[in-house]
């Protein structure tokens, strides 16, 4: 897992790429280069979220597998100790049971929002971008005349 985050120059370069790559697609005819600015800023600002989110899904899984591993530890320990100490070992093998057994649904269901989330977020972060972008273009065209 990679959680290097990246600078605003290398930001700053990935959406230049991107740009020039809207524009290479169309053959450099036509086209707004602010637009394709604009929407390969939410496009690489969109990359950017989806590896966030997914490296903060790794981080919760990396910690219900070693709550499991912890458990299953616990576990055997408990059974080489005496019936007193076992008791109290349980108690506290049982906790960590529950919590792993929560956990396990809020990972579910965090992938889950974390996905319709960023969708809802990428969306609206193009329709603003887009109407910036027309904004600026009708200022540039207004400055012309």
């Amino acid at each position: 897992m990679s959680q290097q985050k990246i600078s605003a120059g290398q930001r700053q370069q990935m959406i230049a790429e991107a740009a020039y790559f809207r524009a290479e697609r169309r053959g450099f005819a036509g086209g707004d280069a602010v637009r394709d600015w604009c929407e390969a800023e939410a496009e690489i600002d969109a990359q950017s979220r989806e590896a966030e989110d997914e490296q903060l899904v790794e981080r919760v899984q990396e910690i219900l597998e070693t709550a499991s591993r912890t458990l299953a530890a616990l576990r055997r320990k408990a059974t080489r100790l005496s019936k007193d100490a076992r008791a109290e070992w349980q108690k506290d093998v049982d906790t960590l049971a529950v919590l792993r057994t929560t956990l396990r649904p809020q990972l579910a269901e965090l992938r889950k929002q974390g996905e319709h989330a960023s969708q809802q977020l990428r969306e609206q972060a193009a329709k603003i971008r887009g109407e910036i972008a027309d904004v600026v273009q009708r200022l540039g065209g207004e400055s012309r005349h």
